[in-house]
Parts: C-alpha cells; structure tokens; sequence
C-alpha cells in the first residue's frame, strides 16, 4: 500500500525531469545558435567532420596559389570518405594490392568487357553524349593515324616480342588511353574492348613492366597496363592501381578551371576586391587562418534577388496605375478655364514639381508609402495650417445665388453682394438654439435626422464640431427662411496638395488640381485631408497621423527609371556579392536596418521632405565593404591602401549628396548603422586568441551602439520631435542658385488656404 502510494509520485519526479531535460536542451541549442550567429560558436567534433569532408569535395575552390595538392597529400582523407573496388586491377604473386592511391585514381575511362552492364554515376543530357562521343571518336582516329610517342609508354619497347602488327598495334593502343583517359571520368568499372589479337600481348607487357619486388621498370616512371580482365574483388581489395595516374595534368586542369568557374566570395576581396586589384600576405595565411576562410560558408544571395524583384514590380505599377510625373528639374505651370462654385468660368492656374528622374509625382509617392513625416506622427506644423483653416470656416456661411441656381459654402469676401445673398447667422439674426455659427449649405440641425440633436447630444455653436449628417428632411418649399437648405450645392470639400489644405469647390476644379473631392460632406472639417494625401492603411483615429511602416515601405519605392536603374546596378553588382558572404539573413538586417535608420534621421532633420529608394540601405551595405577591409587589415599586402580606396568613393557619394532630390541625411545615419551592425554580425577571421578577444569585444560594443543609435533616433522622431531645424537643410542640398535647391524647398509655415479657391 506504501509503494501504491509513492508511485504517483515517482512518476511526476520522471515527468519534470523530461521537461527539464527538453527546456535544458532547448535552451543550450538556442545558446549555440545565437553563439554561431555571431561567429562565437565553438567548432563540434561533428562540424569538424563535416567541414572537413566539405573541403575534399570541392578542394577545387580551394585551391591556394594556383597549386594543386600534392598527391600524398590524400592520404589524409577522413575515413568516411569509402573507397573504391577496381575490378581490373591485376593480382596475384607480384599484385601492387599492398600500394595505397589516391581517390582520384579510381576514376577510370576503361570500359567493361564481358558484357558488364554500363552505368554512370551521373546521367548527362542526350546532346551532351552525343557531343562526348564524335568528341571521342575524332580524337581516338587522330591519334591512331599519328605515330606513337615512345615518351608517353609505360613500358620499355626492347621488351617487346612479337610480330610487327602487334606492336604497331600495342603502341597504338597505349597511346589510346592516355589521350582519353580523363574523358568520362564517373567510369571506373569499365575497360575498352580488346581484340583477341590483343590480349595476349597485353598480359605479356604486364608482366615485363612490373619487376618482382612489385616496382615499375619503365623509364618512363608509369606503371604497366592493367589486365583487361573482370575480375571480382578479393578481400583487401579497397583501392585502386591504375597506371597513367601520376602526372594527373589534365585533372589539374579542369580542376582549376573548375575552381575559377565557381565565382566563390573570397573573404576580403569579393568585387570590389578584385576591382581594387588587392592581394593577401603569403606570410600571414598560417595553417589557422585558411581553415577559417575555408570554414565560411558561400550563400546564394536570395535576400538580392527578392528585394530587387519586390522593386520591380512596385515601379512597374507605381506607374502603371499614377502615370509619370513632368519630366524636368523645375515647375511645370498649367492653366485653364474652369468652372468655380459660384457657377462662372475663371482663369485657373496650377503649378506641379517637376520629376528628373522619370517617375510618379510627389502626392502620388506619398499615397504609395514614401518617407513622409507629416503622415507618420502629428506634426504641429501641419496642425497649425488647418487651424488657420479652421478658424476661416468658423466664420463662412452659405452664398445662395438669387436666381435659384445654386449655393455653396464660402466666407464673407468670396462671396458677392451683387446676385448672391451671404445667409450669416448673428446676434440679430440668430439660428436655432440661439447659434451665430452658420449657416451650412444642406445641414441643419433642426432637420438632421441622423445623428439628430436632442439633448444631451445637442450640437455646438460651431460649425467646427458639427457631425456630418448621414440623413436630412427636406424643410417645406414654401418657406423662404430657410433657403440654404432648399438650394442646389455647387461646391464640396475638395483636398489637395501635401499639407493637408482643403477648399470648397467644383469637382471640375478638384479634378485640374488633382484633388480628392467628397461629394458626402458640407464643410472640409468634416474630412481628413491627411488621411486622403497619405492613403494607405487607414489612421486608427482620424486626424491622428499613425503610419510608421513607411519607414521601410519607401524602401521599396523609386522617384523614377534613372533611380531604379542605379538602384538595380548597386544591388547587383556591390550587394548580392556582400551577400554570399553574410548570408540572407544578416544581408536583410543589415539592409534593413540601415534603410529604417537612415530613414528616421531624414524624417527627424528634414521631415517635409518626401523621399523615396534604399539610399540608407545602400549606404549600409558600403560601410560593409568598409568594414570588411578592417577586419581582414592584417592579411591584406597593402591594407592602407585599401582604406583608402573605399574610403574615396564613399566620401565622393556623400558629396553628391548636396545635390538636390538626394537624401544626404539618409545616407550618413545608414552608413554609421551600417558599421554599428557589421561589426556585430559580419563574419570575421581572427588572428591569434588576443585578436578573437579583441572582436568578441567589439561585438558587444557594436550591438550597443547599434541599441542606442536606434532608441536615440525614435526619441528624437516621437517623443520629442525636433520640428524645425534652420540649419539641417543646407547638409541635404546647397543651393549654389537661387533655385538650385528649389524643388527641395516645402514652405510649410503656411496661413489659412480655405478661401484660395
């Protein structure tokens, strides 16, 4: 009954044991994934294993110097490496079985006789083979039609014995495996058809070239022919002894032309490692240092082809759907005839920012989620103008025309005295509930039915805060006071521009100013401009501007042709070259966090200004290539010299930063994240145990800076944002001209543009 008792028990020890086992488990394997991530991981038994097998399976790309490996060097394959069988291989009393060969040589061209079936460890196409085997042919009758070399033997020619046929025929046939002996190199079981006349004499210059201590006794330092015979394997029999496999030239080449095919990222060089014609110190690739460039890993850059495609397409339909922009570097100015709320035909003249780069315009990039501060907090700037706007409506009432034509709201001097009467409520004059705010074209309180006011929802004595009537009762025609709600409206709230500004005007007029007209309202309080400019995902309350995922949406977007273009070019040749180093997940932290930091500092110094393309990121990725030259400083042959070739480019970039429509703010913040991050996650090679201290450090440190740069920026940008900033634009451009810095320029301390209609 004890034990009975004591078993449950026991039974949930076992249980929280296994749970503690796992999270422990979990828990360590989250630890070396973090430590690998960072290059801080110690090398397994296994890892070590494995790389090692990695390297014999593509010592082509490791080819140093040009040199092949020796070939004494293969005895030193792991022995996961499995050997191969030769069938072929003579044995007996004086059988070479006792030598050991290099994997290489199991590699044969001798095909089976006998009938053994063919097959290849590899299948090529059809045209392939065909292709090998005309290749095959015209190289086998070229060389029986020339006459053998007596060099290229593997036997001496005064052993011979035989009729004259027979050793014209011998020769020949020494002569054809040495030419093609490398053609198919998967065949190791096969051996060429041999006539009968042949054989014979092919089993007699075995025997004569091999001496009785199992040595070769050519001059020619090859062994004799194998024994054109099937034979299965006898034990012990786990390697293989072909002759013509010393030398081993044409396997060297094709080995190096492998190895120069392969296009692997050197650590240090890469591009622009090879475009600056840099060089490694033969005195500091110690045994320590090549393992770890061998250790590094050669990704595919899949994060490059992503966000250059996901680029693509966003131009592709940018345009498709808003068209192109003027093309130029000034103003276009348009004019027309239009038609105004007050029903009369005026000269209209609107004025639109030219686009150099063939793209979208400015209104159009903001509604697609370029970098725009405005729609991304509240700005008080922004605020200040619509309450200047505001301020001008609390004061309009409705124009009703005296011949019955129609109304619309405007204020005092918009509206003439000579055929229209201005319906103002005032002290003498009063609206219901004793109101002086009003009137409106089409809303009343009194006959509202949706939302209605009735206490305690009664409607303010200010137009301002009146809601927007979803339904209205139609007062009696016969009644003459209240005329602003019988009339025709010939005006509606209309937004335009970037700034938020809104008038009461036709839809024609709305339409020539590229506006966004609302047939629904009465008055432009009762609309959110800045949620109809920024467009996207609407703002969770309406007046409140809450849209900071365009700090990595305008990433994806481009002013124009010319700015994809360089932006294709750089990611193409510069960043999916950086990639196969770092790998897709660093290369999309460091793109991305580069272009959302730069993005912040632009949106911080110079927040009116829109902007679009990766020009942080892109900055990210040079500071990359920056850091990459510091921390392989102490391999490289001349090391300042090559600071100082990346570092020129880069200043010169910056510099063409004071140019208008580029970001140089943008470009700085990316840059300095772009160390930050590189030094915390770029692999590196360390030189001695001081030296991987040193970079453990400089990890720690980075990541830091990387933490406190970033905190920096959104305390800046939202919890106290610097909205003004005299000096910060002149960073961005210099104007050189009067109107060299023009379309740069966003006058946003603007006053009351209501009545400019």
């Amino acid at each position: 009954m004890q034990r009975q008792i004591s078993a449950p028990p026991a039974t949930a020890q076992g249980e929280n044991v296994r749970q503690t086992s796992t999270l422990k488990k979990i828990g360590r394997s989250v630890k070396h994934s973090v430590a690998d991530f960072f290059g801080l991981g110690d090398e397994l038994p296994d890892q070590n294993s494995r790389w090692q097998n990695r390297r014999y399976r593509y010592y082509g790309g490791k080819i140093k110097d040009g040199k092949l490996p020796r070939v004494t060097d293969f005895d030193e394959l792991d022995s996961s490496i499995p050997h191969i069988y030769d069938p072929l291989r003579v044995h007996g009393k004086h059988s070479m079985a006792s030598q050991r060969t290099t994997p290489l040589s199991s590699t044969s061209t001798y095909r089976s006789i006998r009938g053994f079936p063919q097959r290849r460890t590899r299948k090529d196409s059809v045209l392939k083979m065909t292709f090998k085997g005309l290749q095959t042919i015209t190289s086998t009758r070229k060389k029986l039609r020339q006459k053998p070399d007596i060099h290229s033997r593997s036997y001496a020619p005064a052993s011979l014995a035989g009729d004259v046929s027979e050793i014209d025929f011998a020769d020949s046939y020494a002569a054809m495996p040495h030419e093609d002996q490398f053609s198919l190199v998967d065949d190791v079981f096969y051996d060429e058809p041999v006539f009968p006349a042949a054989e014979k004499m092919l089993e007699t210059l075995h025997e004569e070239a091999i001496a009785p201590s199992g040595a070769a006794t050519s001059g020619s330092g090859d062994s004799g022919l194998p024994k054109a015979r099937w034979k299965w394997p006898e034990p012990g029999m786990d390697e293989v002894d072909l002759p013509g496999f010393a030398r081993m030239e044409r396997i060297r080449a094709k080995i190096l032309n492998s190895a120069q095919e392969r296009d692997r990222r050197q650590y240090g060089m890469g591009f622009v490692g090879r475009l600056f014609n840099r060089s490694y110190r033969s005195d500091r690739m110690d045994s320590y240092v090549k393992k770890q460039l061998d250790e590094m890993d050669d990704h595919r850059p899949f994060f490059t082809y992503w966000v250059t495609f996901v680029q693509i397409v966003c131009f592709i339909v940018s345009v498709a759907v808003y068209r192109i922009a003027p093309i130029g570097s000034s103003e276009t100015v348009y004019t027309e005839f239009i038609k105004k709320p007050n029903l009369a035909y005026e000269m209209t003249r609107y004025v639109e920012t030219d686009n150099l780069w063939i793209g979208p315009r400015q209104a159009d990039l903001i509604h697609l989620g370029a970098k725009y501060s405005p729609c991304m907090r509240p700005d008080r700037e922004i605020i200040k103008g619509l309450n200047f706007d505001r301020a001008e409506e609390k004061e309009s009432a409705c124009c009703i025309r005296d011949d019955g034509s129609g109304c619309f709201q405007a204020v005092s001097k918009k509206c003439s005295k000579t055929l229209n009467t201005w319906d103002k409520w005032n002290a003498t004059n009063t609206g219901p509930g004793k109101r002086t705010s009003g009137t409106v074209c089409g809303q009343d309180p009194r006959y509202c039915k949706n939302p209605s006011s009735v206490a305690p929802f009664e409607w303010e004595d200010n137009i301002n805060k009146w809601p927007l009537c979803k339904e209205t009762s139609k007062p009696n025609a016969t009644i003459q006071t209240d005329r602003h709600m019988s009339c025709e409206i010939s005006g509606r709230p209309c937004c335009h521009g970037i700034q938020g500004e809104c008038m009461i005007t036709t839809r024609e007029h709305c339409n020539f100013v590229r506006g966004y007209y609302h047939e629904e309202a009465f008055l432009c309080s009762q609309v959110s401009c800045m949620k109809d400019i920024c467009g996207m995902i609407p703002f969770s309350e309406q007046n409140t501007p809450d849209q900071f995922y365009r700090l990595w949406t305008s990433l994806f977007l481009h002013g124009g042709l010319f700015h994809l273009i360089i932006t294709i070019g750089f990611q193409i040749l510069i960043m999916r070259d950086m990639e196969k180093l770092t790998g897709a997940i660093r290369m999309a932290i460091i793109y991305m966090g580069s272009g959302i930091a730069g993005n912040l500092a632009s949106c911080i110094f110079v927040p009116y200004q829109v902007d679009v393309g990766p020009a942080g990121a892109q900055f990210g990725i040079l500071a990359c290539l920056f850091v990459e030259v510091l921390q392989s400083f102490q391999m490289l042959k001349k090391p300042g010299l090559a600071v100082l070739k990346i570092t020129i480019p880069i200043l010169v970039l910056f510099l063409l930063g004071l140019l208008p429509w580029i970001d140089n703010w943008a470009h700085t913040c990316g840059f300095i994240f772009g160390i930050l991050i590189a030094f915390a996650i770029l692999p590196y090679v360390s030189f001695g145990q001081w030296d991987r201290r040193r970079k453990i450090i400089g990890i720690v440190i980075s990541l830091g800076g990387c933490i406190l740069l970033f905190v920096l920026l959104v305390l800046l940008f939202y919890v106290v944002p610097l909205y003004s900033c005299p000096g910060c634009q002149y960073f961005d451009c210099i104007p050189f001209t009067e109107n060299f810095c023009k379309n740069m320029e966003i006058n946003i301390n603007r006053e009351s543009t209501y009545s400019n209609v």
